[in-house]
């Protein structure tokens, strides 16, 4: 859309034109309102046709106008006016860094800045989850005064069509840079920029993540250096192959080129992502002074006693020369901190295919002198140290319920949680034989110091054992009380713990961190309202209150704090549910090294988001704002959504248009009322309520209209809760819980009988439903059809009416929450609460026979309930998967768990700063 000067857009006037923009037309216009130049980038008709498109755009741009960094070209607005759309952007003068390279080789000492500067306003838009997708010279800006700016942060995803994003997705290619042919255009006028700087990912259809940005720094750099664009090509096709296949010629990097630098180059351009420079926080720290200028190549070696600056290049030089593309090998390299040592913050991505387990218990551990890292993934514990690649399984380890690792005094052995037999076991760091300590319940915090490893147990108190003793009882309490994390003091006099008292989902935030002495038992309280505290060795004591941590001044000797508690971190993963444990998933070294899980900044509430996703898209929110949502059930006709929202003061079922064409409505009105389920013809809604007096299951029209049916009378202290209505309509499957579980019923709607169905029981959720052809019910159970205890929880079917045939469906891990797929040949369930979903063929025509377990792609949206919830995904006829994603627990590319390790180096230095200590 051409837009004259003089046009008035709301408050702004058109001056002239400046070119053409990846979206459109870009205008020099006044802001009549603050007297300042600003740029009007002008959207083609593509986007004003397409309101879905648009309200995209929208959303999306609000997120990207919070990024606010000197070195990145600022988002002021959205401007709709006289149907034109425009983004109102900062106006930066002078030359792209493409026109500066077209002028001759930029010297070193010329493009090193450039490179920081470019770094720096990458690490600022990363560590809000924005990724910009389309780096490359013609984005980056110098002004006349020499100031880098980037241009253009995240337009390469707003530019982009709701389109499959999947490697074999229609136009998966389309949404490559500087794909402008008619027949490769992903809309009018479009161009998502330039094939030479796309990351390999991105050549292959494939989302792009921070590390995608990472590889076009790598090339920006690579240019600037030698004149010349690594992966150029005579036409696009070329250049996507030579992304995909070739290798960069280094051997044109000038002579003058520090090794350092020539490193980093490469370690920016590793096809791989996996084993790629994983945050531009290790090229901004390399580049950062003059460093990267003097550095020579030598061998990583341990120093004790180095001048700061010595160390710093020795960090630098170990990260890159031994390929640890995190950062990593810094720290073996580093003595206890200086006072002047730099903090650097990078993530540690875990490998594809890799996922948190155990997420109600602690996943993560750094050995004292912070060389190792371990955490729990995929049901096993993984190492990662200097020298190797990538991190390493730890042989004997993949056993069903590990959780809290904790390394020992020497960082030779690692000791942890066994919940297959019930056990702590310890084994050395390059892994082994397992040898058992003691039998304890699931631990409520573990440490392991100088006398021993001591262990929370809950209501059991606090316990010592050492490998090859006996375990010992160090501190007992209440019987309303809950003991956790214990730490054994400096000095061995005295354990600091967190003792909460009753039942309340927010025990954890108000509990109080406390310290005992092992002689005299005397108590003394040091925190109230907090939990998870840890003594390091900065003089700070350092606790969980929600999704934070926090730090004060503590003086070990005579266990007082000093000052007030100062906010650290934000954003730290918790045990899920809350309320299950303190944990709070962060581990610091004796050497002031901090890592941690990332998780949402508030945990007192259970927000989460409802989205949609095919088996290869990317999760799609509904339009609807975060909530306490809970049991999501869609409609037959997969038109309308049932959903719980659960509050502290108040439960009810609402229905919601998943046309989004209407606004969520509300459908119960009385009493505390869950776990809503269609009928077969979508008229009425089936839910459990309190509205008597007891939790018996009540229907209603699914339009308000009308009243309030019971269908079910539980017996005295148990409650029942719908599960499937037959597609028939005659039958209703239900799970009566009492305090000793679950069992299955079935209620005939045509005489009002109620029969046991299958001899199913559980100590779980069933997750019942009935198959399309209302002939199969699928059902999770942690017992057979008999009564006898089965190898761990399972998916069984059974043909409806039951027959006394149980057929076992091919198991994975821990599975649970089965659904059947709208055609009736697959059955989905979740094979643990932070792992991807599983698919699994069955045919029931001429008997019964599965295929193989296969993993659901994790672009599907991740509910990480565990089996003690109910089921939190429902499939629509299309086979869209709807489910709900925790608030907090998301990117920015679509609401995927982030499944990485957030490190800190000189952690110490920074708490010095935040929180004297003296």
């Amino acid at each position: 859309m051409t837009v004259s000067a003089g046009t008035r857009l709301g408050s702004y006037e058109i001056v002239s034109a400046i070119g053409a923009g990846g979206m459109g037309e870009v205008y020099r216009a006044r802001d009549t309102k603050l007297q300042r130049e600003v740029a009007l980038k002008v959207l083609p008709d593509a986007f004003t046709r397409d309101p879905d498109r648009l309200a995209r755009f929208t959303r999306e741009a609000q997120v990207l106008a919070s990024l606010n960094h000197p070195h990145i070209g600022a988002i002021y607005g959205f401007e709709d006016s006289s149907g034109i759309h425009a983004l109102v952007l900062e106006l930066v003068e002078g030359d792209t860094l493409g026109d500066r390279i077209a002028r001759g080789l930029i010297p070193l000492d010329e493009a090193l800045p450039i490179a920081r500067e470019i770094c720096e306003a990458l690490e600022a838009a990363h560590e809000q989850g924005i990724i910009h997708r389309d780096l490359k010279p013609s984005n980056i800006k110098i002004t006349p005064d020499g100031v880098v700016k980037v241009l253009d942060f995240g337009l390469a995803k707003l530019n982009a069509p709701n389109v499959s994003s999947g490697p074999n997705a229609p136009n998966a290619l389309s949404q490559s840079p500087t794909i402008t042919s008619p027949a490769m255009m992903t809309g009018v006028g479009m161009l998502l920029g330039t094939a030479a700087y796309m990351a390999p990912e991105q050549a292959k259809g494939r989302e792009a993540d921070k590390r995608s940005d990472i590889w076009a720094f790598g090339c920006v750099l690579y240019e600037m250096l030698t004149g010349q664009q690594p992966f150029a090509g005579d036409d696009v096709s070329d250049t996507l192959a030579n992304v995909l296949k070739r290798e960069p010629d280094f051997s044109v990097l000038p002579a003058g080129v520090p090794p350092a630098i020539r490193a980093l180059v490469q370690r920016c351009l590793v096809k791989d992502r996996r084993q790629r420079i994983a945050d531009i926080a290790v090229a901004q720290f390399l580049l950062s002074g003059p460093a990267g200028l003097t550095m020579e190549t030598a061998a990583p070696r341990v120093v004790q006693r180095e001048p700061t600056r010595t160390r710093a290049l020795a960090i630098v030089t170990a990260v890159l020369l031994t390929a640890i593309v995190v950062g990593m090998a810094a720290w073996i390299l580093r003595p206890a901190a200086a006072p002047s040592s730099p903090v650097v913050r990078f993530t540690v991505p875990l490998p594809e295919g890799q996922r948190f387990t155990s997420a109600a218990r602690q996943i993560v551990s750094i050995s004292p002198d912070g060389t190792q890292l371990v955490y729990v993934a995929n049901g096993q514990l993984y190492r990662r140290s200097i020298g190797a690649l990538e991190a390493q399984p730890i042989l004997g380890t993949s056993l069903s319920g590990l959780n809290h690792p904790v390394f020992s005094p020497d960082g030779g052995s690692i000791a942890f949680y066994a919940g297959s037999d019930g056990t702590l076991k310890h084994l050395p760091v390059t892994g082994g034989t397992p040898a058992t300590i003691a039998r304890a319940g699931p631990p409520f915090g573990m440490s392991w110091g100088e006398s021993g490893i001591v262990f929370g147990g809950g209501p059991d108190g606090i316990s010592r054992v050492s490998p090859g003793g006996a375990p010992e009882q160090l501190v007992s309490v209440g019987a309303d009380q809950l003991a956790h994390g214990p730490q054994i003091l400096p000095g061995g006099e005295f354990v600091l713990f967190t003792l909460a008292t009753g039942t309340d989902a927010g025990r954890w935030d108000a509990a109080q961190i406390v310290v005992q002495s092992l002689t005299s038992r005397e108590r003394k309280t040091i925190i109230k309202g907090g939990s998870d505290g840890r003594y390091v060795p900065s003089g700070h004591l350092i606790y969980a209150m929600s999704g934070s941590l926090f730090a004060v001044a503590f003086d070990p000797s005579t266990l007082t704090v000093r000052g007030a508690p100062v906010s650290v971190l934000v954003g730290v993963g918790r045990s899920v549910p809350i309320e299950a444990t303190a944990t709070a998933k962060f581990s610091v070294s004796e050497t002031g090294s901090l890592v941690y899980v990332a998780g949402p900044a508030d945990t007192t509430s259970n927000l989460r988001t409802l989205a949609l996703s095919d088996r290869n898209g990317v999760p799609v929110p509904l339009k609807l704002p975060p909530g306490n949502y809970a049991h999501p059930r869609v409609s037959r006709d997969g038109a309308r959504l049932a959903v719980g929202i659960d509050g502290r003061q108040e439960a009810h079922v609402w229905i919601y248009d998943l046309a989004g064409t209407s606004t969520i409505r509300r459908l119960t009105l009385e009493g505390r009322n869950r776990y809503p389920v269609w009928s077969a013809d979508g008229l009425r809604v089936a839910f459990q309520s309190d509205r008597q007096g007891d939790l018996g299951i009540f229907w209603q029209s699914a339009d308000g209209g009308g009243g309030v049916e019971r269908l079910t009378l539980p017996p005295q202290g148990a409650a029942h809760v719908p599960e499937s209505w037959s597609p028939d309509g005659k039958h209703l499957l239900f799970t009566e819980q009492k305090s000793t579980g679950y069992v299955l019923f079935s209620l005939s709607l045509v005489d009002k009988k109620i029969l046991q169905f299958g001899g199913v029981r559980s100590s779980a959720p069933t997750s019942a439903g009935f198959s399309p052809d209302g002939r199969w019910v699928t059902y999770a159970s942690t017992e057979s059809a008999g009564g006898m205890l089965s190898p761990g929880r399972g998916v069984f079917i059974q043909p409806f009416p039951a027959t006394g045939s149980t057929y076992p469906v091919p198991k994975a891990r821990i599975d649970f929450h089965p659904v059947w797929s709208p055609d009736g040949s697959q059955i989905f369930y979740v094979s643990a609460a932070a792992e991807p979903f599983v698919a699994v063929s069955v045919q029931t025509q001429g008997g019964v026979t599965f295929g193989a377990p296969t993993e659901v792609p994790p672009a599907v949206p991740r509910p990480r309930l565990t089996l003690n919830d109910v089921r939190g995904y429902d499939l629509l006829p299309d086979g869209k998967f709807l489910g709900l994603v925790p608030v907090g627990d998301q990117d920015i590319a679509g609401l995927l768990p982030r499944q990485e390790i957030g490190v800190v180096l000189n952690w110490f230095e920074e708490l010095k700063r935040l929180v004297p200590v003296n």
